[in-house]
């Protein structure tokens, strides 16, 4: 497995527990055959004489200067197995965001959970914010128990994971030295550790004059009245934690207020001094006797009389159970197979990445919509030529879509191809007479060489493609209803050709990808659809005759309205789309997706002066070139392959549509040359 991690230090133990929590951890990962890159944000304080690791021999060490800067391990980012995330990385919600855009699977480990959740709580949004504890993968997690459900139930994880702190029982382990100190204490000075430390360390100190006690660790403010009996070490190196607690006959673990109140949360300390047979007294919290049984394998403190009494005794059979239990349990050849079965897990589950090009148009919005509502993340590329901004206006925020502007003709962007991606979806081109007319080369190069890029993506990242096509192959056919095996009565040289030749052109690129073995296809052939997002000047029958209707203006009918169509509503299609993206099948039959409901154009208007109650007048003009005399389409192949037709009625869609589209030109102005464009 190749395994990135951004964590707050690996090169430094100055201040942190995180360094040698991240080296025993890693270590023993590495040790599994896994390879491993940490990135590490370069900081002041972990730099120059605080930097106690240079070059591990099991991971590469590497440093950024700022988020610009980790643009460098993109492609290592992308192309990694998983890639976890630390807490208190510096900038960590757009580290978060970054890396959830790039990662294949992504993981959140705390070392802090409960204070992470506190900061949560009073809107401090330091390193993690609520919107991004959705997008990762799995959230490992310091502490266990109650803490595991909160997370999935009222963040949204979609896996929440207890990963204890770890041992190196190489490093940790029971040295021959002499004991300078009765009772110790190791650890970084916290404003709501102080006052166990307090009670538990310097009174007892202050009541035992006779007995030698130390406390290491940096921070501790300069008017702190230490006792004489109290030894102070500013810095205590790794390298020298075991020599400390072997020479301690007990040391203490205190604990932060948000983690007594969590509970099941084992600080790396508690398994160090363990591992180093050292016996531990140790404040109560909830879970802890999960881990130590209280009196065989630690002695639990309430006050100052507590541990005094526990000074009296001899311990040394408490420190070597303590360390029994560890070595069995805690130790970080057992936290590496546990991480190792937790990205696996999530990797199962991952979240599916998704492109979706022409996804700001009609359709591509509603799909994307579609997508991001199953859970997948999605990179929404258009070149906003036809479709509209407003499309996407309730998507925008959503944490896992990312919208890019770009047009497939041109050579994709790095804010494009740099991704990785499950899946493809190419709705890109024009789809309204008007509009593909309006700049017929534009349109071919999109259907050709945008599709060619697009698969060539879809190969790059072994993704499934799905082009978009169209009953237009079909042009004006002399089957009725389509079937799938038609090959179509198309003109080649006319208005409409871009389009619909750029289609056939499209398919045939498709499939030969296929054919070759350079991707996974799918093809649909899209029928008339209908909708919400449909934009009210594109040219199409539905939103001419609605938009004309509910504007009073008079209602342009093309020929006498005999000619036939079937329309599909939108939402009806786009379960049609996800269901052919799903289906296990070679992927070399189109499939049309359609509704097979035939009507005339003349009840299609019926219908829509009823919903609007229009009075309006009804002008009729001629039918445009090459314009289908008849389109139904046949959906056996559909129904058999995805089990799927559509369900939402004519009267429904709409009636839906209507509505929308009152609201949408309630406050737009009005104007019979932004309408009466070319039908279909």
């Amino acid at each position: 497995m190749k395994l990135v991690v951004l964590g707050l230090s690996l090169g430094s133990s100055w201040g942190n527990g995180h360094a040698t929590t991240f080296r025993a951890l890693l270590k023993a990962f590495a040790a599994r055959g896994h390879d491993i890159l940490f990135l590490e944000r370069e900081v002041p304080w972990y730099a120059g004489d605080h930097r106690d690791l240079i070059d591990p021999d099991y991971c590469r060490l590497e440093y950024y200067a700022d988020l610009d800067d980790l643009s460098r391990w993109q492609s290592e980012i992308a192309a990694a197995d998983a890639v976890i995330v630390g807490s208190y990385v510096p900038d960590g919600v757009a580290v978060g965001r970054y890396v959830q855009r790039h990662a294949r699977t992504s993981a959140f480990y705390d070392i802090d959970t409960p204070v992470t959740l506190a900061k949560l709580a009073r809107g401090d949004f330091e390193y993690l914010s609520p919107d991004i504890i959705r997008g990762y993968d799995v959230y490992l997690s310091f502490t266990g128990g109650p803490t595991l459900e909160r997370l999935e139930q009222a963040f949204g994880s979609p896996a929440a994971r207890a990963l204890y702190c770890s041992v190196d029982d190489a490093a940790y382990r029971p040295l021959d030295v002499p004991k300078r100190w009765d009772l110790s204490y190791l650890g970084t000075y916290s404003d709501d550790r102080q006052p166990t430390l307090t009670r538990l360390l310097i009174d007892v100190a202050r009541a035992q004059p006779h007995r030698r006690f130390a406390v290491a660790g940096p921070q501790y403010p300069a008017d702190i009245d230490w006792p004489a009996n109290v030894e102070r070490i500013d810095h205590l190196p790794p390298a020298e934690h075991a020599a400390f607690y072997s020479a301690s006959r007990f040391t203490l673990n205190v604990t932060r207020a948000d983690m007594i109140a969590a509970g099941w949360s084992p600080s790396v300390r508690l398994f160090e001094a363990a591992a180093c047979g050292t016996p531990i007294i140790s404040d109560h919290w909830d879970g802890i006797d999960g881990i130590f049984a209280d009196g065989t394998e630690i002695i639990l403190a309430y006050g100052a009389q507590d541990v005094i009494a526990a000074l009296d005794r001899d311990a040394t059979a408490l420190g070597r159970a303590a360390r029994a239990r560890v070595l069995a349990d805690h130790t970080a050849t057992t936290r590496a197979a546990q991480l190792e079965a937790h990205l696996i897990e999530a990797r199962g589950k991952a979240m599916t990445h998704t492109l979706v090009a022409g996804g700001a148009g009609f359709i591509g919005s509603h799909l994307c919509k579609a997508l991001l509502d199953r859970g997948e993340h999605v990179v929404c590329v258009d070149n906003l030529q036809t479709s509209r901004p407003s499309n996407l206006a309730a998507l925008e925020d959503h944490p896992h879509f990312t919208f890019v502007e770009a047009d497939v003709v041109d050579v994709l962007p790095p804010s494009v191809t740099a991704r990785r991606y499950d899946r493809v979806y190419n709705l890109a081109c024009a789809a309204s007479p008007p509009q593909y007319q309006a700049d017929p080369e534009h349109t071919m190069l999109t259907n050709v060489v945008g599709t060619d890029r697009l698969l060539r993506l879809a190969e790059a990242n072994g993704a499934r493609f799905l082009l978009t096509s169209t009953s237009e192959v079909y042009g004006d056919p002399e089957h009725h209803p389509q079937q799938e095996s038609y090959r179509g009565f198309v003109s080649c040289t006319g208005p409409r050709a871009c389009y619909d030749e750029g289609k056939r052109a499209a398919e045939s690129l498709t499939f030969d990808f296929a054919r070759t073995g350079r991707a996974q296809v799918r093809v649909a052939r899209i029928f008339n659809t209908y909708g919400p997002n449909m934009n009210p000047d594109d040219g199409r029958v539905v939103s001419n005759l609605i938009c004309q209707a509910l504007s009073g203006e008079p209602i342009t009918v093309y020929g006498d309205g005999s000619q036939t169509r079937s329309f599909c509503y939108v939402s009806d299609l786009v379960a049609g789309l996800i269901a052919l993206m799903d289906a296990e099948f070679d992927g070399m039959e189109p499939v049309n997706l359609g509704n097979p409901n035939e009507l005339t154009i003349n009840d299609l208007l019926t219908q829509v002066v009823t919903l609007t109650g229009t009075t309006a007048p009804i002008v009729h003009r001629p039918l445009p070139v090459d314009d289908p005399r008849r389109r139904r389409p046949d959906i056996a192949r559909a129904r058999a392959l995805l089990d799927w037709e559509p369900c939402i009625a004519l009267s429904e869609g709409l009636s839906l549509t209507c509505a929308w589209f009152a609201h949408e030109l309630a406050d737009g102005p009005s104007s019979a040359d932004r309408l009466a464009c070319a039908a279909e």
